[in-house]
């Protein structure tokens, strides 16, 4: 167990694979960030220090998932209302 996840940043509560989606020299890194347990995915920028929730496929999510995902401790396992949190895209066209 993450001896992290008993600290009070929510962040730390997840168990985090990352892997670099796109090096920029000037900007600093994209990074896909994916919880091994709630399955929740995110990007951060590390040159601007922004953080979004994101579909799975690097899709933002809108701001509100963002800010409720970053705000939350790891649910350990998935949740039901992510299924429909991750169809929330932040650009998605009007109906």
């Amino acid at each position: 167990m993450n001896p992290l996840r008993k600290t009070g940043n929510p962040w730390l509560s997840h168990d985090w694979k990352v892997k670099t989606l796109i090096s920029v020299s000037r900007g600093g890194s994209r990074l896909g960030f994916t919880c091994r347990s709630c399955e929740r995915t995110f990007t951060h920028v590390t040159g601007e220090n922004q953080t979004w929730a994101t579909n799975g496929h690097d899709v933002a999510l809108t701001e509100e998932v963002s800010r409720k995902w970053l705000s939350e401790r790891c649910p350990v396992r998935p949740e039901e209302n992510d299924v429909v949190d991750r169809t929330r895209l932040k650009n998605a066209p009007a109906a």
